[in-house]
């Protein structure tokens, strides 16, 4: 018998991981699948002295992705040849890793440090620093805010990890590199979690990051060193390309399939 040719969507939301199965052939949703996260309230991990924090532990992604697919999954019938993954997060979700692509939350030195989570969407700790950036680059002239909206964001990508060099300089110090959810999860899925390997998105860098090929990359380091002196040499630890959802970020790793 022929298999079927089923394609796999996992979304990671606020509160949970969800998949779904569909057929590549007929369009048909097949089978799906939801992991409630464990950590915190719903998902969310909290500071009732800091109301504006909201974190999410990585282990409920990994967790989350399978059992949600392995679930889906299980309930198609027949023989099944899956022929692609799609995964789509929440954002700006950046989390600090070592320079293996772990997670600074898995460190027993770090278990109990909530700025080695990762920093959820809804944190908006940083508002003071996206302050910042958006006074920053309209006094110099900057066009990074242009395509999106002109004042930067205290859910984005550079006032989180600004927030954590003051906040948590341990953890900033520790982190070899910081990763968007949207790329962690088919970095780790395809065994290219070490910073130099992992598959950008051109979504969240672009938006959430200021990436753009049209003033080389990320923001410049004159940009980030008024900002923070510390930034500067992290930017040489992120990435210089950025590519769109159709380019494959790779291929499952054995123990994942």
């Amino acid at each position: 018998m022929t298999p079927r040719r089923v394609s796999i969507g996992v979304d990671f939301g606020t509160s949970s991981c969800r998949a779904l199965a569909v057929d590549c052939d007929s369009g048909d949703a097949l089978a799906n699948a939801e992991y409630a996260y464990r950590k915190g309230v719903e998902g969310v991990i909290s500071d009732p002295e800091r109301p504006r924090l909201a974190r999410q532990h990585p282990g409920d992604y990994t967790d989350g992705f399978n059992r949600a697919v392995s679930r889906a999954i299980a309930g198609v019938s027949g023989h099944v040849d899956i022929v692609g993954i799609g995964v789509d997060t929440t954002g700006s979700t950046p989390l600090p890793v070592d320079s293996a692509g772990v997670p600074l939350a898995s460190h027993d030195e770090f278990a109990d440090e909530p700025a080695a989570l990762a920093w959820l969407w809804k944190d908006h700790t940083a508002h003071a620093e996206a302050e910042e950036i958006t006074d920053l680059a309209r006094r110099r002239g900057e066009p990074y805010l242009d395509a999106c909206g002109g004042r930067y964001s205290s859910e984005w990508f550079w006032a989180k990890i600004l927030r954590c060099s003051r906040d948590a300089p341990d953890v900033f110090d520790a982190a070899a590199s910081w990763v968007e959810l949207a790329d962690f999860v088919p970095a780790w899925i395809t065994g290219r979690a070490a910073p130099d390997r992992i598959v950008r998105g051109i979504c969240a860098a672009g938006h959430k990051a200021m990436f753009s090929p049209q003033w080389g990359g990320l923001p410049s380091e004159s940009f980030l060193r008024e900002l923070d002196p510390k930034l500067v040499p992290l930017r040489e630890r992120l990435y210089e390309q950025a590519l769109p959802a159709d380019h494959p970020a790779g291929t499952l790793t054995a123990e994942t399939a």
